[in-house]
């Protein structure tokens, strides 16, 4: 990805890690290549030790099926859903039915919107969107929770609601959290910040250990 360059970045399990930078500074690039939607053409990704370049199409389809999770705002094609189907929509195949919706109404009230699950995508507002999907993303019981931007045009208190449920949920269910977002104030709750700038990111390297989901690291000259 030209997008980025020289990109070093660990997420450890219950940890929330937010990205922040301008338009075009790269943001979504490093969400796709973290989340295994695309590749790098240098260095390596490591999604729990295990390098995403040597996955397979049908293992990386897998991965995305039960171990990382994108957060999707665009809501239901059909507006008709009711937001415990629209949540358990994944899980239909493996669990039927009913039990599916059982376990979306887990996931909703585990987000705190649990009173959505009879309701319409229209009827909800925007900070409540933003739950259902993100309640949505974590039915799957997934390790790695990527988000883009989960409060855009929010107001202050709908923003402190949305960002304050990612890091509780980060620490709760000890997955790891990764939010990019265009401005520093929203980054406030994450446990860890960094500044991406022109495809680089600012700050001291990671920390590696082993209880790190996703790690980024850059190659250095000579390395193979």
């Amino acid at each position: 990805m030209r997008a980025l360059a020289g990109v070093d970045l660990a997420v450890a399990r219950g940890q929330f890690v937010a990205v922040y930078g301008r338009a075009g500074a790269g943001k979504t690039s490093l969400l796709r290549v973290a989340a295994g939607l695309a590749r790098p053409e240098t260095g390596r990704v490591l999604f729990e030790g295990r390098d995403l370049a040597g996955c397979s199409r049908r293992d990386l389809v897998a991965l995305h099926r039960t171990a990382i999770a994108w957060v999707d705002r665009a809501g239901p094609h059909s507006r008709e859903l009711a937001m415990d189907t629209y949540v358990a929509l994944a899980l239909y195949r493996q669990r039927g039915g009913a039990a599916a919706r059982r376990q979306a109404a887990a996931a909703l009230d585990l987000i705190g919107v649990g009173a959505a699950a009879g309701l319409r995508w229209d009827d909800l507002p925007d900070s409540e969107r933003a739950l259902v999907s993100i309640a949505k993303a974590l039915v799957r019981s997934p390790r790695l929770l990527v988000v883009d931007d989960p409060t855009h045009g929010f107001g202050m208190a709908e923003r402190e609601r949305v960002l304050g449920l990612l890091r509780t949920t980060a620490e709760e269910l000890q997955i790891a959290v990764l939010m990019a977002v265009p401005d520093m104030p929203a980054t406030l709750p994450a446990h860890e910040v960094r500044l991406l700038t022109q495809g680089r990111l600012i700050g001291p390297p990671p920390a590696r250990r082993d209880r790190n989901v996703i790690d980024l690291a850059r190659r250095e000259p000579g390395q193979r």
